[in-house]
């Protein structure tokens, strides 16, 4: 595998960790939409939890990728 510049790294690693932090904004809006004192029914806020739930596992995934471009490259 060919080996990337470091410019070229750091440019990969900056977008995934632009990336990584829109996971965790939207991760934050649905816990807060889920906690809000006037979401109703529960349905909703069992919807906005796990929303929120699926985007930690999204910037857990990016943070992975984020980590084999470190090692990687």
């Amino acid at each position: 595998m060919a080996q990337t510049s470091n410019p070229d790294k750091g440019e990969i690693i900056r977008e995934f960790e632009t990336m990584k932090s829109l996971e965790l904004s939207a991760r934050d809006l649905y816990t807060q939409i889920a906690a809000a004192s006037d979401t109703e029914p529960q349905k909703v806020k069992a919807a906005f939890t796990s929303l929120a739930a699926d985007e930690q596992r999204h910037a857990d995934l990016v943070q992975e990728i984020i980590n084999i471009v470190n090692n990687a490259l």
